[in-house]
């Protein structure tokens, strides 16, 4: 997997103070720090003791012996890969990456530097003979025929290192068990990775992250500066009320702390989308009050679960649930308290991901018209978060020092296999609430464990792993049918709908009826008749498909409208009341631009197959 460049790789390494640096000069002693070659797109982050846990227990299970030190500081590079896969970096070196196995569990890959520190333990080596080591520095790998003994629990493969007279000379990977290895005389054991060359010695342990932020108080207070100051110049220009998005995560809470150094006061606005951890809801509330802001609270219900029923489980390729229970409600609670508009800070940094790489500082989300969003901390790296909220000494989320890389929705598509195996463990009511819906919505027990509930529509990857398991790449998709009949030399497309005459009515008045009386209502070629019959014509297939879809769009907001807001954002002309579901008033100007928005349409009838079935079959 191509790994992104999203910005510069800041990463440098005081060797004398044995600390991380994010500028060129180590702030405690004043010496060049030198730069530490990690993988794009290089959001370094602190390893905190459940991560260290995490990393020393794979260690001790493949090799007998601990990687890290607990006097000695080490940061994480989370690197593309198939599922989670962090780089560990620790006394100025890569000492190897953490990755997750859908069938191991945790892996960890040591590097030249990491192997050194492993052999000690006595697990996990291949040692050959003297004369082999100038093929592998060549890039050769190791045959049996030069191998002089082995871990006998070795598995193919299993991580390795190759060994020769007490030196790591090689890391690679076993293609063969032990057993199979000690009975056969030739043949490939292991494939090695990397040759170990050089090994850099560790350096002297005992700092801590308050040393990190001493040696790096420079460059954070002048990014602390650079953003009070954007703060402030968006804030006038914009003249509108400010508000900051807060999500209890770290980005939200640093940008939090900025505005009310940079404003004086701060209002933040907390979005309970009903699957919310509930550590993230309590800390929030706890941290908004720390700080001295307001706090203002839109709370989605149970719209997520109402959402599962009309719309399936959620993927990464079908997020319909971003819309209905973060976007709608905060629509609705601008609207409540800032009907002309406001000014959203938003914790938005180009290291997250492509997207937000390529997005400008300021811009307005075409879901939500009203807000202006900004984001502070568009340049920051996570470690200058992190070191910026250690300097401010603030409380953050506890569930960071669990061992979770990023937080929101406990159930979200966008999660990796890691990150549910550790949901497993730290709420396991969860983990079986969300093993029970995706059995409800049709997924095996193989396609839970392997994460491909995670998209609608399976990439490469997936269909390769899902043939891999035995499994077959499913395609979910809802099918609307409907009888078609040949009338005037015109197609006709009919459909019954349950809703209520006058709901009906209301919707398709959005997309401008232009005829209506006491037993139909006639929109562009499509009519819905008070009896529960609705109809579309067109002159050939292509142009009813086209038909269809924006009748049955009608239907669903009438029929299964979850009151989610996400129309009130598009709304204009105030012409939108939303109580058990939305209501489209006489206001309305028939703009079509919340029946184009609506998560309904826009996922649900979008994304479906359009059946035509014969009328005379």
């Amino acid at each position: 997997m191509k790994a992104p460049y999203l910005g510069r790789l800041r990463l440098r390494w005081c060797k004398r103070c044995n600390l991380p640096l994010l500028t060129k000069r180590c702030a405690i002693c004043s010496k060049p720090g030198e730069s530490v070659p990690i993988t794009p797109p290089g959001d370094v982050r602190p390893a905190f003791a459940r991560d260290v846990e995490i990393i020393n227990r794979a260690a001790e299970k493949q090799f007998g012996t601990r990687l890290l030190s607990e006097d000695r500081l080490a940061v994480l590079n989370r690197a593309p890969g198939e599922d989670m896969l962090d780089e560990i970096i620790a006394d100025g070196t890569v000492l190897g990456a953490l990755r997750y196995d859908f069938e191991r569990g945790y892996v960890l890959m040591p590097s030249p530097a990491g192997a050194q520190r492993l052999i000690k333990g006595g697990k996990g080596y291949v040692e050959v003979a003297p004369d082999v080591e100038p093929f592998l520095a060549k890039g050769a790998s190791v045959l049996l025929p030069g191998v002089t003994g082995f871990d006998p629990e070795i598995r193919r493969g299993d991580e390795v290192i190759v060994t020769c007279g007490g030196r790591a000379i090689a890391v690679g990977k076993a293609r063969m068990n032990a057993e199979e290895a000690a009975s056969r005389r030739k043949g490939m054991f292991v494939k090695v990775r990397r040759y170990c060359g050089d090994v850099k010695d560790e350096l002297p342990g005992g700092k801590s992250w308050e040393d990190a932020v001493k040696a790096n108080r420079r460059v954070i207070e002048n990014y602390e500066r650079e953003a009070v100051r954007f703060i402030r110049e968006i804030a006038e220009k914009s003249r509108r009320p400010v508000i900051v998005a807060f999500s209890g995560g770290k980005d939200s809470l640093a940008t939090l702390l900025l505005v009310k150094k940079a404003l004086g006061e701060a209002t933040a606005l907390v979005v309970d989308t009903g699957v919310e951890f509930p550590e993230t809801m309590k800390f929030a509330e706890e941290a908004v009050k720390a700080v001295g802001a307001e706090l203002l609270v839109a709370r989605a219900g149970d719209r997520f679960w109402r959402g599962v029923e009309y719309f399936g489980f959620p993927g990464r390729d079908y997020r319909w649930c971003c819309k209905v229970v973060k976007l709608g409600p905060t629509a609705r609670v601008i609207r409540e308290h800032f009907p002309d508009g406001c000014l959203t800070f938003i914790g938005q940094r180009r290291y997250e991901s492509e997207t937000r790489a390529a997005s400008r500082r300021v811009w307005r989300n075409p879901w939500l018209r009203s807000q202006l969003a900004a984001s502070p901390i568009q340049e920051w790296t996570a470690l200058h978060v992190w070191l910026f909220l250690l300097k401010e000494g603030v409380a953050f989320n506890p569930l960071y020092q669990e061992g979770n890389y990023r937080l929101g929705c406990w159930l979200c598509p966008g999660s990796e296999m890691a990150e549910i195996a550790m949901l497993r463990q730290s709420h396991p009511e969860l983990w079986e609430k969300l093993r029970d819906v995706l059995a409800r919505q049709g997924f095996s027990e193989a396609e839970f464990l392997h994460g491909l509930w995670r998209w609608r529509h399976l990439p490469k990857g997936q269909e390769q792993l899902a043939k891999k398991v035995g499994l077959g790449a499913r395609r979910r998709r809802v099918r609307f049918r409907y009888t078609i009949e040949r009338r005037n030399n015109e197609l006709l497309a009919r459909t019954r709908f349950s809703a209520a005459f006058e709901d009906i009515a209301g919707f398709a008045r959005t997309l401008g009826i232009k005829t209506e009386s006491n037993d139909f209502i006639e929109v562009e070629g499509i009519r819905f008749y008070r009896g529960g019959i609705a109809e579309a014509v067109a002159g050939d297939r292509s142009t009813l498909k086209e038909k269809v879809r924006r009748m049955q769009g009608v239907i669903e907001r009438a029929e299964h409208c979850l009151a989610c807001g996400v129309c009130v954002a598009q709304c204009r002309g105030d012409a939108i009341e939303i109580e058990e579901k939305a209501r489209i008033t006489e206001r309305c100007t028939s703009c079509g631009a919340c029946h184009e928005r609506c998560p309904l349409v826009r996922y649900l009838v979008a994304k479906a197959e359009v059946v035509f079935e014969d009328a005379q079959a």
